[in-house]
């Protein structure tokens, strides 16, 4: 006995429903693996000053700090936040010389879970003015989690 075409029709579309049903949910089981996440890179500069960060082992820390009158950029703790070199002074030429344009830079990486602060000092906060108060003092505290 065969089927009305409605019926035929009917079967056909639940069929072709189920089919693509399964073959969705296959895929979608796939791609939901759990994966790890990349560490990301933390850019901080005189904005940071006197705060505290969070980072996870194997972020990259870069520190810029606008002014080339800052010294003795660094890390506190090298073995929880070590620092990927030396630092880097770059002179701005917009100004004249020995006015402080540009900036100092260091780049470090959280190396293991821990707390480390990044500092650095300057007496000299213009040209001819001497820095009052804090403004000669940079820190911040990073907490790295694992």
């Amino acid at each position: 006995m065969a089927l009305p075409c409605t019926h035929s029709a009917l079967r056909f579309a639940a069929c072709l429903a189920l089919a693509v049903t399964t073959a969705c949910g296959a895929d979608a089981a796939r791609s939901v693996a759990p994966t790890t996440p990349t560490p990301t890179a933390l850019r901080l500069d005189e904005r940071a000053n006197h705060t505290t960060v969070s980072a996870t082992v194997g972020t990259s820390v870069v520190v810029t700090l606008h002014s080339t009158y800052w010294s003795d950029l660094t890390s506190g703790t090298p073995d929880v936040l070590a620092a990927a070199g030396a630092s880097r002074v770059t002179p701005a030429h917009t100004c004249v010389p020995g006015a402080g344009c540009g900036t100092v830079e260091l780049a470090l990486r959280a190396v293991r879970p821990g707390s480390a602060n990044i500092t650095a000092r300057r007496t000299s906060c213009g040209e001819a003015r001497l820095c009052d108060g804090d403004q000669g003092h940079y820190s911040v505290t990073v907490k790295i989690s694992g």
